[in-house]
This record gives structure tokens, C-alpha cells and sequence, in this order.
């Protein structure tokens, strides 16, 4: 049994290694991976960005901003003259927060009376919004006594020091944070996560089917059939590419309806952008898998080509890990990839109800991908096929 046992292993060793492509896909890529999720796979939430929108401008009010400056977790805080024009860089996702300081805010906790300042968070980032909501409340409650339902300095949750404020004692006097969470009030984490599955499982199945179509007929034995039929390789390879795209259409309607009936998920984009997101995004896909069925001869380098594309582009899309997080070169490669735009439509669409013209440059950038790797795609499976 055992000398049975191990010719199969040798064999099996043998034919993963004879091809020098699988040799590549084996060895190539985990390295590769490697040093990019070192790099990216992180969930600590540090480089945030917090809108400041300074309405006291008094002494508290400066030495507040100036502690939030000198936090290593935050590393721009841009200032607003209002609510208004900070919303606009909350909307475009240049902030995770606003921190609006009402006027009074320096009187008030100069003559030991409570004083509030609110926070407005992104909720389409729920994990980055209540990490954020933490480090400007533990900020908050050095400009004052402990926060109104935290934990104060003397440990006990909801309760401030005593003595705090009154006369005779040297303890700084009460401040509260007000949180207000804008598109997912309850920072409920499906609300986050269900939107990004849409685009992830799409991904997936664009990706496979496509790599794996060629493949197949070439161990079947029918792809020589194909190519001497009266199609040409330009028609073949456009024909294998609108499968996915179908595929893609009627599991993102049930992707829609389960995630809206069955788990409460708003929905308040448009569908004929919606549709139109998740067909461009299937095409991107489908070029790159079509592009790996073109380089590979067998069904299991068609996995394994497909599997090095597809944890990267998870990755490295802001699903797991915030992408302002990530080294610049990463925050590049971002821009490239399809899942990062498709994972952004998909937020705006479901929590945010966002408007066409605020969607156009991620619907642009994924149909400049869709046709790059199209084409790539095509070409090279006519290369291939002459």
C-alpha cells in the first residue's frame, strides 16, 4: 500500500512540475503575494483623515485640534468654514469623519460647564467609523472629565470623575462627543459587508468560468474542433467572454433580492446603473480570465492562474483592509483594479443613494479596464489560435 501510496505521489509531483508555466504559477505568485499582504493586510485603522469644522475657535478648540495633529493615527485634518463643505469630502470618501466644534465649545468648559462637539462618520466604513468614534472620544476626554457613556478615569462605564467641574477641585470639566453615523446609522456590519459581496462573488465567477472555458475544450479535445469551424478566433473569443456576463446579470438580481428582502439591506441607487456596473465589472473579469485560458494548456493551471489574480484583487480593493492603510505603490495598484471601483459603485448604490455624475469616474475607470483587458484578451487568444 505505502509503494502505491508513493508512486502516485511521484507521479502526481511529476506532471504538476514537467510544464515550466506550472512551475511558475507555483512558485511565482505566492511570493508575490507575499510581500504584497505583508504589506496590506493589516486591520488597524491609522492614516484617517478627520474633517475639522471649527465653528468656536477659542483656546480649547485649537489645543482639541492640536492633540488630534499630534496622534499618530491621524494624518490629515483638513479644515471647513462649515458642515456643508465638509460633507462634500465625506460623500467623495476623502475623510472618514467630520468633527464639527459649536461655538461656546471654549466658553463652556472654560467656566466648568459641560460642553459637547459632534462627530458625523462615514457609515459605509463601520469597522474605520467606530475605531475613529474611539480615538477622538479617548482625544476628547484629556480637553475634559470623562465622556458621557464611556468609560471615565475612574473606570466605571457612564460615570464621570467626581468632583469634576465643581468649585475647589483641580479636575478639567465634562466634554461629550455627539456621534452621528451618515448612511448606515447602526453601523450595522452587514450593511458594509453584504454590498462588497456582490462585487467579490462576481469576481469570482466571471473570473473561473472564462479561465477555465479554454482550457477545458483543450483537454476535451474539442477546441481544435472550434477553431476550423467557420467562426473566426475574434468571434470565438468574444463568444466565450458573453457567457459570464449573463452569469454575472442574473446573480447579482439574486445577489439584489437577498441582500435587500432578507437581510434589510437598503437599496437606493438606480438599477440601470446598478446593471450597467455589474456588466462592465464582468467584462474586466472575463478579459483577465480569458487572458489566463489563453496562456494555459490544462484546467488546473487555469485554477491555479486564476487563483494567484484573485486574492490580490480582493485584497487589494479595500474590502479587508481600508486602502488609504496600504503603501502608496499599493494605493496605486488600486487604481487598476476593478473590484476597487466595483466595491465603491456598489456602496453608493446601496447605503448612499448616490447620483449618476458622482459615480461617472469609477463607472469610467471600470470601462477603461473592461476594454483594456478585453482586448488584451482577444488578442492574444488570436495569437493563440493562429
Amino acid at each position: 500500500m505505502l509503494q502505491r501510496l508513493l508512486a502516485i505521489v511521484r507521479k502526481e509531483l511529476i506532471t504538476m512540475l514537467r510544464d515550466p508555466r506550472a512551475r511558475g504559477a507555483l512558485i511565482l505568485p505566492p511570493i508575490i503575494q507575499l510581500f504584497i499582504f505583508s504589506s496590506a493586510a493589516t486591520m488597524e485603522v491609522k492614516n484617517i483623515a478627520l474633517a475639522i469644522v471649527d465653528l468656536d475657535r477659542g483656546p480649547y478648540a485649537a489645543d482639541l485640534e492640536q492633540r488630534l495633529s499630534g496622534s499618530r493615527s491621524f494624518t490629515r485634518l483638513p479644515r471647513y468654514a462649515n458642515v456643508a463643505g465638509a460633507r462634500v469630502a465625506l460623500d467623495r470618501e476623502q475623510v472618514v469623519g467630520i468633527l464639527v466644534l459649536p461655538s461656546g465649545f471654549s466658553p463652556d468648559l472654560a467656566a466648568g460647564r459641560p460642553a459637547s462637539a459632534q462627530l458625523l462618520l462615514d457609515g459605509r466604513r463601520s469597522n474605520a467609523a467606530q475605531i475613529t468614534a474611539q480615538y477622538v472620544s479617548n482625544v476628547l476626554a484629556d480637553e475634559g472629565a470623562p465622556l458621557s457613556g464611556l468609560t471615565g478615569a475612574s473606570g466605571t462605564p457612564g460615570t464621570a470623575t467626581p468632583g469634576a467641574g465643581a468649585p475647589g477641585t483641580t479636575s478639567k470639566p465634562n466634554a461629550e462627543v455627539v456621534i452621528d453615523n451618515w448612511f448606515n446609522p447602526n453601523l450595522d456590519y452587514q450593511w458594509f459587508m453584504l454590498p462588497n459581496l456582490v462585487g467579490t462573488l462576481s469576481l469570482g465567477v466571471a473570473l473561473m468560468i472564462t479561465a477555465l472555458s479554454v482550457a477545458r475544450e483543450r483537454e476535451l479535445g474539442t477546441f481544435d474542433q472550434t477553431l476550423v469551424s467557420p467562426a473566426t478566433p475574434v468571434e470565438i473569443a468574444l463568444g466565450k467572454l458573453l457567457p459570464p456576463l449573463l452569469v454575472a446579470s442574473v446573480q447579482a438580481t439574486l445577489y439584489l433580492l437577498i441582500v435587500t428582502l432578507l437581510y434589510g439591506v437598503p437599496f437606493r441607487g438606480n438599477l440601470l446603473v446598478f446593471y450597467t456596473a455589474v456588466l462592465t465589472f464582468a467584462a474586466a473579469c472575463a478579459g483577465v480570465g480569458l487572458f489566463i485560458s489563453s496562456l494555459v494548456r490544462t484546467q488546473q493551471q487555469a485554477f491555479l492562474g486564476a487563483f494567484a489574480v484573485l486574492l490580490p484583487f480582493a485584497l487589494l480593493s479595500g474590502f479587508a483592509t481600508p486602502i488609504e492603510n496600504m503603501p502608496w505603490w499599493l494605493q496605486f495598484l488600486t487604481t487598476i483594479n476593478p473590484l476597487a471601483h466595483m466595491l465603491r459603485l456598489m456602496q453608493g448604490l446601496f447605503l448612499k443613494g448616490a447620483s449618476v455624475a458622482s459615480l461617472a469616474q469609477d463607472l469610467l475607470r471600470l470601462l477603461e479596464i473592461a476594454l483594456c483587458t478585453t482586448a488584451a484578451a482577444v488578442l492574444l487568444f488570436r495569437r493563440k489560435a493562429a
